[in-house]
Protein backbone atom coordinates (compact mmCIF):
# COMPACT_ATOMS: atom_id res chain seq x y z
CA UNK A 1 0.00 0.00 0.00
CA UNK A 2 1.20 3.64 -0.98
CA UNK A 3 -0.04 7.12 -0.12
CA UNK A 4 -0.11 9.70 -2.60
CA UNK A 5 -0.39 13.66 -1.97
CA UNK A 6 -0.01 16.67 -3.80
CA UNK A 7 -0.07 20.91 -3.07
CA UNK A 8 1.09 21.23 -0.27
CA UNK A 9 1.51 25.04 -0.73
CA UNK A 10 3.71 25.52 2.88
CA UNK A 11 0.87 24.61 4.68
CA UNK A 12 2.72 22.72 7.78
CA UNK A 13 -0.17 22.20 10.09
CA UNK A 14 -2.15 20.56 6.86
CA UNK A 15 0.94 18.52 6.08
CA UNK A 16 1.75 17.26 9.74
CA UNK A 17 -2.12 15.81 9.81
CA UNK A 18 -1.88 14.11 6.82
CA UNK A 19 1.55 12.29 7.75
CA UNK A 20 0.22 11.78 10.87
CA UNK A 21 -3.31 10.07 9.63
CA UNK A 22 -0.94 7.67 7.35
CA UNK A 23 -1.61 4.51 8.05
CA UNK A 24 1.27 1.85 8.96
CA UNK A 25 0.71 -0.18 6.56
CA UNK A 26 1.68 2.27 3.88
CA UNK A 27 5.53 1.54 2.82
CA UNK A 28 5.88 4.75 0.50
CA UNK A 29 4.44 8.41 0.26
CA UNK A 30 4.73 9.31 -2.99
CA UNK A 31 4.54 13.92 -3.63
CA UNK A 32 2.74 15.28 -6.72
CA UNK A 33 4.79 19.14 -6.03
CA UNK A 34 3.93 22.34 -5.52
CA UNK A 35 5.32 21.62 -1.62
CA UNK A 36 5.57 25.29 -1.43
CA UNK A 37 3.62 28.71 -2.43
CA UNK A 38 1.02 30.04 -0.88
CA UNK A 39 1.51 28.76 2.66
CA UNK A 40 3.80 30.54 5.67
CA UNK A 41 6.34 27.53 6.26
CA UNK A 42 8.04 26.24 2.65
CA UNK A 43 11.09 25.14 4.69
CA UNK A 44 9.61 23.18 7.21
CA UNK A 45 7.46 21.41 4.70
CA UNK A 46 10.49 20.70 1.87
CA UNK A 47 12.38 18.96 5.12
CA UNK A 48 9.09 16.73 6.18
CA UNK A 49 8.55 15.91 2.59
CA UNK A 50 12.49 15.39 1.99
CA UNK A 51 12.68 13.54 4.84
CA UNK A 52 10.24 10.64 3.55
CA UNK A 53 13.00 9.75 0.83
CA UNK A 54 10.40 9.31 -1.56
CA UNK A 55 9.91 10.33 -5.50
CA UNK A 56 9.13 14.05 -5.85
CA UNK A 57 7.56 15.72 -8.79
CA UNK A 58 8.14 19.01 -9.18
CA UNK A 59 5.29 21.45 -9.59
CA UNK A 60 4.66 24.99 -11.10
CA UNK A 61 5.14 26.46 -8.17
CA UNK A 62 8.37 25.09 -7.07
CA UNK A 63 10.01 26.06 -10.53
CA UNK A 64 8.71 29.38 -10.01
CA UNK A 65 10.20 29.75 -6.84
CA UNK A 66 13.67 28.13 -7.19
CA UNK A 67 14.21 29.24 -11.11
CA UNK A 68 14.88 33.03 -11.14
CA UNK A 69 14.03 33.10 -15.09
CA UNK A 70 10.39 32.22 -14.57
CA UNK A 71 8.43 34.82 -15.85
CA UNK A 72 5.84 35.56 -13.27
CA UNK A 73 3.22 37.36 -15.56
CA UNK A 74 1.71 33.86 -15.68
CA UNK A 75 0.72 33.53 -11.72
CA UNK A 76 -2.26 36.16 -10.67
CA UNK A 77 -1.14 39.06 -8.36
CA UNK A 78 -1.51 37.22 -5.29
CA UNK A 79 0.29 34.19 -6.41
CA UNK A 80 3.39 35.68 -7.90
CA UNK A 81 3.36 37.75 -4.53
CA UNK A 82 3.42 34.32 -2.63
CA UNK A 83 6.39 33.14 -4.98
CA UNK A 84 8.47 36.41 -4.56
CA UNK A 85 8.06 35.82 -0.88
CA UNK A 86 9.17 32.32 -0.48
CA UNK A 87 12.02 33.11 -2.98
CA UNK A 88 13.05 35.19 -0.21
CA UNK A 89 12.90 32.71 2.80
CA UNK A 90 13.67 29.69 1.36
CA UNK A 91 16.94 27.71 2.20
CA UNK A 92 19.91 26.79 -0.28
CA UNK A 93 19.55 23.13 0.01
CA UNK A 94 15.33 23.21 -0.34
CA UNK A 95 15.15 25.36 -3.55
CA UNK A 96 18.29 23.11 -5.04
CA UNK A 97 16.28 19.83 -3.81
CA UNK A 98 12.79 21.62 -5.68
CA UNK A 99 14.61 22.99 -8.76
CA UNK A 100 15.87 18.91 -9.58
CA UNK A 101 13.00 17.37 -9.22
CA UNK A 102 11.74 15.31 -12.03
CA UNK A 103 8.40 16.32 -13.53
CA UNK A 104 7.13 12.86 -14.19
CA UNK A 105 7.36 9.48 -12.00
CA UNK A 106 6.65 5.89 -13.46
CA UNK A 107 6.82 2.81 -10.35
CA UNK A 108 4.85 0.16 -9.78
CA UNK A 109 1.97 -0.09 -12.14
CA UNK A 110 1.59 3.98 -11.76
CA UNK A 111 3.00 7.07 -13.21
CA UNK A 112 3.05 10.23 -11.15
CA UNK A 113 2.99 13.76 -12.51
CA UNK A 114 2.21 17.39 -11.21
CA UNK A 115 -0.45 18.57 -14.29
CA UNK A 116 -0.90 15.88 -16.41
CA UNK A 117 0.63 12.93 -18.83
CA UNK A 118 0.89 15.09 -21.58
CA UNK A 119 2.23 18.54 -20.01
CA UNK A 120 3.72 18.93 -16.87
CA UNK A 121 1.36 22.61 -16.08
CA UNK A 122 -1.89 21.56 -18.06
CA UNK A 123 -4.56 21.89 -15.83
CA UNK A 124 -6.86 18.53 -16.01
CA UNK A 125 -10.28 20.79 -15.59
CA UNK A 126 -12.58 19.29 -18.37
CA UNK A 127 -13.27 15.94 -20.52
CA UNK A 128 -11.40 17.13 -23.63
CA UNK A 129 -8.44 16.98 -21.80
CA UNK A 130 -8.91 14.04 -19.98
CA UNK A 131 -9.69 11.83 -22.73
CA UNK A 132 -6.68 13.16 -24.32
CA UNK A 133 -4.17 12.83 -21.19
CA UNK A 134 -6.38 8.99 -21.37
CA UNK A 135 -5.96 8.45 -24.95
CA UNK A 136 -1.86 9.71 -24.27
CA UNK A 137 -1.42 6.54 -21.61
CA UNK A 138 -2.97 4.31 -23.53
CA UNK A 139 -0.47 4.61 -26.71
CA UNK A 140 2.75 5.56 -24.51
CA UNK A 141 2.25 4.13 -20.87
CA UNK A 142 0.31 0.33 -21.68
CA UNK A 143 1.33 -0.92 -18.26
CA UNK A 144 0.23 2.32 -16.19
CA UNK A 145 -3.29 1.56 -14.72
CA UNK A 146 -3.35 4.47 -13.11
CA UNK A 147 -1.69 8.03 -13.63
CA UNK A 148 -2.06 10.14 -10.34
CA UNK A 149 -2.15 14.09 -10.75
CA UNK A 150 -2.08 17.31 -8.75
CA UNK A 151 -2.12 20.99 -10.04
CA UNK A 152 -6.47 21.73 -9.95
CA UNK A 153 -6.27 20.93 -6.26
CA UNK A 154 -9.71 19.03 -6.71
CA UNK A 155 -10.46 15.39 -6.14
CA UNK A 156 -10.70 13.91 -9.40
CA UNK A 157 -11.57 10.11 -10.65
CA UNK A 158 -11.81 10.02 -14.61
CA UNK A 159 -13.32 8.04 -16.30
CA UNK A 160 -16.06 7.55 -13.06
CA UNK A 161 -15.27 4.40 -11.61
CA UNK A 162 -19.70 4.31 -11.56
CA UNK A 163 -20.24 1.79 -8.57
CA UNK A 164 -16.76 -0.25 -8.49
CA UNK A 165 -16.79 0.83 -4.82
CA UNK A 166 -15.90 -2.02 -2.35
CA UNK A 167 -16.90 -1.19 0.17
CA UNK A 168 -15.30 1.79 3.21
CA UNK A 169 -14.59 4.37 0.52
CA UNK A 170 -12.18 2.03 -1.79
CA UNK A 171 -12.66 2.24 -5.26
CA UNK A 172 -11.41 -0.62 -7.27
CA UNK A 173 -9.64 0.19 -10.71
CA UNK A 174 -9.36 -2.86 -12.03
CA UNK A 175 -11.10 -2.69 -14.87
CA UNK A 176 -11.94 0.19 -17.91
CA UNK A 177 -8.94 1.86 -17.39
CA UNK A 178 -6.24 3.43 -17.32
CA UNK A 179 -7.29 5.97 -14.70
CA UNK A 180 -6.87 9.73 -14.17
CA UNK A 181 -6.92 10.47 -10.65
CA UNK A 182 -6.61 13.31 -8.09
CA UNK A 183 -5.96 13.05 -4.47
CA UNK A 184 -7.20 16.51 -3.62
CA UNK A 185 -4.94 19.17 -2.19
CA UNK A 186 -3.30 18.74 1.09
CA UNK A 187 -2.84 23.07 1.37
CA UNK A 188 -4.89 24.24 -0.28
CA UNK A 189 -8.21 22.67 -1.19
CA UNK A 190 -10.36 23.92 -4.09
CA UNK A 191 -13.38 21.67 -4.26
CA UNK A 192 -15.16 23.59 -1.34
CA UNK A 193 -14.15 20.91 1.49
CA UNK A 194 -11.80 22.31 3.99
CA UNK A 195 -9.84 19.61 4.99
CA UNK A 196 -6.35 18.16 3.42
CA UNK A 197 -7.13 14.70 1.35
CA UNK A 198 -4.68 12.50 -0.06
CA UNK A 199 -5.31 9.05 -1.64
CA UNK A 200 -3.95 5.65 -0.52
CA UNK A 201 -3.34 3.06 -3.03
CA UNK A 202 -3.16 -0.99 -3.26
CA UNK A 203 -2.39 -2.62 -5.75
CA UNK A 204 -4.93 -6.31 -5.94
CA UNK A 205 -4.65 -9.36 -7.65
CA UNK A 206 -6.59 -7.49 -10.71
CA UNK A 207 -5.89 -4.23 -10.50
CA UNK A 208 -5.55 -0.94 -8.17
CA UNK A 209 -7.67 -0.13 -5.70
CA UNK A 210 -7.63 3.76 -4.36
CA UNK A 211 -9.09 5.20 -1.16
CA UNK A 212 -9.21 9.20 -0.40
CA UNK A 213 -8.66 10.12 3.11
CA UNK A 214 -10.29 13.37 4.73
CA UNK A 215 -8.30 14.60 7.22
CA UNK A 216 -9.06 17.73 9.60
CA UNK A 217 -6.54 20.17 10.81
CA UNK A 218 -5.67 23.23 12.81
CA UNK A 219 -6.81 25.77 9.75
CA UNK A 220 -6.64 28.64 12.30
CA UNK A 221 -3.26 28.33 12.67
CA UNK A 222 -2.37 27.82 9.17
CA UNK A 223 -4.51 31.22 8.58
CA UNK A 224 -2.86 33.25 11.72
CA UNK A 225 1.17 32.13 10.46
CA UNK A 226 -0.15 33.25 6.97
CA UNK A 227 -1.09 36.70 8.18
CA UNK A 228 1.79 37.18 10.41
CA UNK A 229 3.91 36.57 7.72
CA UNK A 230 2.47 39.43 5.95
CA UNK A 231 1.25 37.08 2.96
CA UNK A 232 -2.24 38.26 0.98
CA UNK A 233 -4.67 37.80 3.21
CA UNK A 234 -7.15 35.89 0.84
CA UNK A 235 -4.52 32.86 1.18
CA UNK A 236 -5.58 32.21 5.12
CA UNK A 237 -9.17 33.47 3.73
CA UNK A 238 -9.68 30.76 1.38
CA UNK A 239 -8.18 27.53 3.78
CA UNK A 240 -11.94 27.87 5.50
CA UNK A 241 -13.69 28.36 2.42
CA UNK A 242 -12.12 25.32 0.67
CA UNK A 243 -11.88 27.94 -2.64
Amino acid sequence: MYAVISDIHGNLEALEAVLADVPEAVDAVYCLGDVVGYGANPNECCDLVRSLNRPVISGNHDLAVTDLSTDLAWFNPVAAAAVEWTRERLSEENASFLLTRPRMHQERNALFVHGSVRDPDEYIINSASAEANLALLRAEYPAVAVCFFGHTHVKTVVPSPNGSGIGEGILDLSSDGPYLVNPGSVGQPRDGDTFASYALAENGPEGVRVAYRFVEYDIEKAQAKIRAAGLPGMLADRLAQGR
